[in-house]
């Protein structure tokens, strides 16, 4: 009894301090990375549904489309390719209340023809926003190409 005791007290007084939460901690870094690697998973697999609803209703991708449907009919165009590899990586984070912003760079290898195949890579700036009905979206996409 004293040890059930004693483990309930530890568990009350110490693990929050620890980092360790009962409830998902959606403000944290980790919540953002982990929709930013959704999204690349997204990408790697070419699913177009599934991408453009990773975006807000109103979303924008770059310059190009903005809004769910917009950016679906958008990377509709691109359904065919295969993408080998994709890779993004944050290396500026800023989170405040139900908004972050990521900016870093991004890797890609595609097939775009039976025999041709294209690599990019670049930066990308993104802005993501808390929908309390879905999780972390993203608010805009802006990438530019590297060298």
């Amino acid at each position: 009894m004293i040890f059930r005791f004693s483990l309930l007290l530890f568990s009350t007084l110490f693990l929050p301090d620890c980092g360790f939460s009962f409830q998902h901690n959606y403000r944290s870094r980790a919540a953002v990375d982990q929709a930013m690697k959704k999204y690349d998973d997204m990408i790697l697999k070419m699913d177009v549904d599934s991408i453009a609803m990773m975006y807000a209703p109103d979303g924008d991708l770059g310059n190009i489309a903005r809004g769910r449907d917009s950016i679906k009919n958008f990377l509709n165009r691109f359904k065919s390719f295969k993408v080998l590899y994709q890779s993004s990586v944050s290396d500026s984070f800023f989170i405040h209340d139900d908004t972050a912003i990521l900016k870093g760079t991004y890797r890609q290898k595609t097939i775009v023809l039976p025999h041709d195949t294209v690599s990019v890579n670049g930066r990308y700036d993104s802005k993501w926003i808390w929908l309390a009905a879905g999780g972390w979206h993203i608010k805009a996409m802006q990438t530019k190409p590297g060298n």
